[in-house]
């Protein structure tokens, strides 16, 4: 079932769905009593540290060990040659020139080939005792060339990061669909340019967390992690160490925020595994921040981009050659998918149909690359807004208008965009016609022309985009190259006292997951919110389940909600029916009241229903089991459900100083059936900080040797509430359901995709006096004051 009935949607009442109930789970989490990794402490329990790499590229020779065992308080010390795991992949694909991944091993043996790569783990009785213990490690290394540079790493003769694949290309792929060359020869305008994206981090609040417990006796190993999948790491775990899955539970209750980072395996999570199964012994683990800095990280990458466009401003096609700089290489469960991303998704809401691409995957002597809240569609949505913004100025055409009218159309849905990739639903059209209303946007022209006048450097930016969210199994399997389900999973169980718990596959991060499911259930079901618990994170308890990433939750595990709750309300209308001898179909089920349409005073309390059911079984119709559960799995039809966002940008800059000032930002979202326009509007909120971070202020800056230099909070810098907002920020949103369940859409990483494009067209047009164009960032002071300077010289 992928659809609900007309009959059904008929008898649904809305009284939660679309409301903006407080979160259930704030209580718990405000007054401090969530349930964080490091909040817990097993008796008997160990401290790790990780001893890493100072260098980017080197032979291990010898590791000394002994004076760190020596110290006091230090239980174990493993190396690469006691213990080393090879991490393998669940991605094949044929664009994968060497394979579905590197042999990356938990703790190398040989050779490490980034700074920050662990290369030994200490179990100690504290913490403080571990970290000394590392520091008395002793590594005798044997330096060699790093190359930290994609377009270097391409070059004959560069240095291997893997020498044994003799080149340092990972991925490799080509496409074309339609007329491409013939669109570039009709073209009035044909514009080239560069557009880079710069080495950044999502910087959760709460960074990796791992405690470990293996049982001797029994062989159950223990797992609490911050982890976005658990019954996914739970498979993983017991495929590279052999355990049953039975023997194994994983919990990942509360976390705090998840962003991409923690839907990975890395190398030292699998060896602090290795570390408390041969200590028998619980071992606890928490990142910190510059290990969190130097372990992963994502978005370097560039377009070589071209665009064909008629003068009216018709775009007639693109096409491109990506480069994307992955590090050492990507990460379990997303491997190559950057290459694919950042192509795949270039098209965005536009109709243009002729589109050709090359996209090339570099491996480097840096950290992985992995997913980052947006996952690759932000470099995509950069290059294609600022190339629509190129052209807009050289036809002298106004940037709003120019693309309202290249907009996908609501009679063309579901619409197969220039890239492959089905669109489901969408009226983009209306989107852009809220915005005008909600900015007043010519007026804003206006106001920006006078502030112009009087001295300052006001700029208006618009940026819009096409968010692929849940994937369904067929999409991930034949356009992804994964070997996974991607379905949601739901068990709903009504207690004999009428409550009712919801387990689910996912595991939240932050997002509202005990609320919006809260929520979805009480509608369908016909009962009240109150009554309604949701219970994941526990693998013990929950249906096997996916996780929560490609903003995927309310969309599949919010459908199979949806499913469940039908199939719950199916068998509480019989056995009610029977009891009141009225056909089940004449009965409404609201607020936990039952009654007969036709006949009101035939009435009954959904909580007599349960008792019945589990209580008093002869009072049960004929054939109806005892009970009121059920579990089921749900996935979309429909390959990739698609939610729209156009953003406006005003900005100011300090010409004198660099500084910029984003003094409002208009958002207008359409997340098909909003289940909390609350949590809808917070998550946008988060969303767009991560944008402006990666806009304005973060950046992994790497020297020539691959020594990272931003590598404390001293020097990665990160928006905050002070320097980092709008000063005035407008949320709107329309309602375009989508072709599933509940018709809803995912939405968590929307505003991070199109704020870049957004802020760095609103430089560029603040700063068009001076003649400016932006092709990178991040728009440091530094960068802005640069930018100026060139252009002025060029005027010279």
């Amino acid at each position: 079932m992928s659809t609900v009935s007309p009959a059904v949607l008929a008898q649904l009442k809305r009284r939660y769905v679309g409301s903006s109930v407080k979160r259930k789970e704030d209580p718990r989490l405000l007054t401090g009593k969530g349930q964080f990794v490091d909040d817990f402490k097993l008796p008997n329990m160990l401290y790790a540290a990780f001893l890493r790499s100072p260098y980017a590229h080197a032979r291990i020779k010898k590791i000394d060990t002994s004076k760190a065992e020596a110290l006091p308080g230090v239980v174990k010390v493993m190396t690469g040659k006691e213990d080393s795991r090879l991490l393998h992949s669940w991605m094949e694909h044929p664009a994968m020139k060497h394979g579905p991944q590197p042999p990356r091993y938990s703790l190398p043996t040989d050779k490490v080939r980034y700074v920050g790569e662990p290369v030994a783990v200490v179990a100690a009785v504290d913490r403080g005792v571990a970290e000394d213990a590392v520091e008395l490690i002793e590594v005798e290394y044997e330096p060699l060339p790093p190359v930290v540079n994609a377009d270097e790493a391409l070059k004959p003769g560069a240095p291997l990061v893997w020498e044994e694949w003799g080149d340092n290309i990972y991925y490799h792929a080509t496409y074309k669909n339609g007329d491409v060359e013939k669109a570039f020869a009709e073209a009035d305008v044909v514009l080239k340019e560069r557009i880079s994206s710069h080495r950044y981090v999502p910087t959760p609040l709460e960074p990796r967390a791992w405690l470990v417990d293996y049982n001797r006796n029994t062989g159950n190993l223990f797992i609490r992690s911050t982890t976005q999948f658990p019954h996914v790491l739970k498979t993983y775990i017991s495929e590279i160490f052999g355990i049953p899955e039975d023997k194994i539970r994983v919990i990942a209750i509360d976390v705090g925020g998840g962003f991409g980072p923690k839907s990975h395996v890395y190398q030292d999570e699998i060896a602090l595994v290795a570390l408390a199964i041969k200590l028998g012994r619980p071992v606890k683990w928490v990142e910190d921040r510059r290990e969190h800095l130097t372990m992963f990280s994502e978005r370097e990458g560039y377009h070589d981009i071209e665009i064909a466009v008629k003068k009216d401003g018709t775009i007639l096609g693109v096409r491109t050659r990506a480069v994307v700089d992955y590090g050492i290489s990507g990460i379990f469960w997303t491997e190559a998918q950057p290459s694919q991303l950042i192509v795949v998704s270039l098209p965005g809401p536009y109709r243009f149909q002729n589109y050709a691409y090359e996209t090339i995957g570099v491996v480097t002597n840096k950290s992985m690359t992995g997913a980052h809240r947006g996952f690759w569609r932000p470099v995509a949505c950069l290059a294609m807004e600022r190339m629509v913004d190129l052209a807009a100025k050289a036809i002298g055409m106004d940037p709003l208008e120019m693309r309202m009218k290249n907009l996908i159309q609501p009679n063309e849905f579901p619409y197969r965009c220039a890239s492959g990739v089905i669109y489901d639903t969408g009226n983009y059209p209306e989107a852009y016609k809220k915005m005008l209303q909600l900015s007043d946007y010519y007026n804003l022209r206006k106001w920006q022309a006078e502030m112009r006048k009087q001295g300052r450097y006001i700029g208006i930016g618009i940026s819009n985009y096409v968010e692929y969210t849940a994937p369904n199994s067929s999409r991930a399997k034949q356009y992804l190259g994964w070997k996974v389900g991607t379905y949601g999973s739901a068990k709903i169980v009504v207690h004999p006292t009428g409550k009712v718990t919801v387990y689910t596959g996912t595991a939240h991060q932050g997002m509202a997951h005990e609320t919006i499911y809260a929520q979805i259930v009480a509608d369908y079901l016909g009962v009240p919110l109150d009554d309604v618990s949701v219970d994941e994170g526990d693998t013990a308890s929950s249906p096997y389940g996916w996780g929560a990433w490609a903003s995927r939750s309310t969309v599949t595990e919010g459908g199979a909600c949806v499913k469940a709750a039908l199939k719950i309300k199916e068998k509480v209308l019989a056995i009610a029916a029977h009891r009141l001898g009225v056909p089940a179909a004449d009965l409404v089920i609201d607020e936990g009241k039952i009654w007969s349409k036709s006949d009101p005073s035939k009435s009954m309390l959904f909580k007599d229903v349960a008792y019945i059911a589990y209580r008093d079984p002869t009072l049960l119709p004929p054939g109806v089991d005892a009970g009121l559960e059920v579990a089921v799995t749900y996935e979309p039809e429909s390959p990739t459900t698609c939610s729209f966002g156009i953003h406006i940008a005003v900005v100011e800059v300090d010409v004198e100083t660099g500084k910029i000032d984003i003094l409002k930002y208009y958002i207008v979202e359409d997340c098909g059936i909003p289940v909390n326009p609350m949590t809808v509007e917070g998550q946008s909120h988060g969303s767009l900080l991560h944008g402006i971070g990666g806009a304005i202020y973060e950046h992994l800056v790497y020297d020539s040797t691959g020594q990272l230099l931003s590598s404390t909070f001293m020097d990665y810098l990160l928006p905050t509430t002070v320097d980092g907002c709008p000063k005035e920020l407008y949320f709107a949103h329309i309602e375009t359901p989508s072709r599933g369940l509940g018709g809803f859409k995912g939405m968590g990483e929307g505003a991070t995709i199109a704020a870049p494009a957004a802020i760095m067209n609103a430089v560029e047009d603040a700063l068009a006096p001076f003649g400016v164009k932006i092709t990178s960032g991040p728009l440091s002071p530094e960068r802005v004051l640069r930018y100026i300077k060139e252009a002025k010289a060029k005027k010279v």
